[in-house]
């Protein structure tokens, strides 16, 4: 098999930044593309080895020079919230260029509830999450037929980097009031995903494609309730925090708040995951304590400086 060569989406953000680590770890080639070249995120990236262009995902010149010679592509998308069509306009640009490119394994990176979001208790088709969910839906179809000699799906569950700027944004003002206004209740439990595990079983999969070929693989680390999250990221920030958990009618009043929904529409969400499945694949797993200590000092300087 060729020396893999690979095509990474988002490779300054949590995802893409996590996989084009683990890849440059294993010695595989990395390409992407970036808006910003000069930036920090790009220029770490670019220093591990990674060959990075200028351009977007709606420029099919940069995405052509991007995926000469790749032999695999990585994708995932950030809901675009001025352009609810992006997403699925990205993925069929990528697709293409891929597919011009000669790419033999297409990944792409979704999210939990994806291939039946309708199993959710609170699932609403006429949501904001809805049309987030339906649009990484469409993708996935478009990744099964796109008729690459390999493809695989990952649908990762709740993001341990939520908890840490940027994305902490979504939980209001959590590292400043250390209080976290939630719509989950106290016994949801939420499967947790570390990125570094998203970039080791994207990793393991371009690396052994026949292993991973027609499979849809649901991501989680470790199950935790609201309280377990929060006793965690307590004893690392050196700081106490606690949930209050919002009434229906408080959730009422905010459903114009996309976060709030998402949080209610989690309640359930860990029947899509089987972590004994998770497990038998054999890619070494993470944990919450072991993200936060490899965070620690972001950890501390969120959630102290903003006390």
């Amino acid at each position: 098999m060729a020396q893999p060569k690979v095509f990474v989406c988002g490779v300054t953000g949590t995802q893409g930044g996590a996989v084009a680590r683990r890849l440059l770890s294993e010695n595989v080639a990395v390409t992407a593309l970036v808006r910003d070249p000069s930036s920090p995120q790009a220029q770490s990236i670019e220093a591990l080895g990674a060959k990075l262009f200028p351009g977007n995902f709606d420029d099919s010149s940069a995405l052509e020079r991007a995926l000469a010679g790749c032999t695999a592509a990585f994708l995932n998308f950030r809901p675009d919230f001025n352009d609810w069509t992006a997403e699925l306009r990205w993925a069929k640009s990528i697709i293409a260029a891929a597919r011009n490119a000669g790419v033999k394994h297409i990944l792409y990176s979704s999210g939990f509830a994806v291939n039946a979001p309708e199993r959710l208790e609170h699932w609403d088709p006429d949501s904001v999450m809805a049309i987030v969910l339906l649009s990484k839906q469409s993708i996935e179809k478009e990744v099964r037929d796109a008729g690459f000699n390999y493809w695989t799906i990952l649908r990762p569950g709740n993001f341990m980097a939520n908890y840490l700027p940027p994305k902490v944004i979504m939980y209001g003002d959590l590292p400043q009031s250390g209080i976290w206004y939630t719509a989950l209740l106290e016994e949801t439990t939420l499967p947790m995903v570390d990125e570094d595990t998203i970039g080791r079983f994207t990793s393991a999969a371009i690396l052994n494609p026949t292993k991973f070929t027609g499979q849809e693989i649901e991501l989680a680390d470790e199950l935790l309730r609201p309280e377990q999250i929060l006793e965690r990221l307590s004893a690392t920030a050196g700081r106490q925090l606690k949930a209050e958990y919002m009434s229906d009618a408080s959730i009422e009043e905010k459903k114009s708040n996309p976060f709030i929904l998402g949080q209610f529409a989690m309640r359930d969400m860990v029947q899509f995951v089987d972590m004994d499945k998770v497990q038998s694949w054999g890619v070494p797993m993470s944990s919450f304590y072991a993200f936060l200590e490899r965070n620690k000092e972001f950890v501390k300087k969120t959630y102290q400086q903003a006390a």
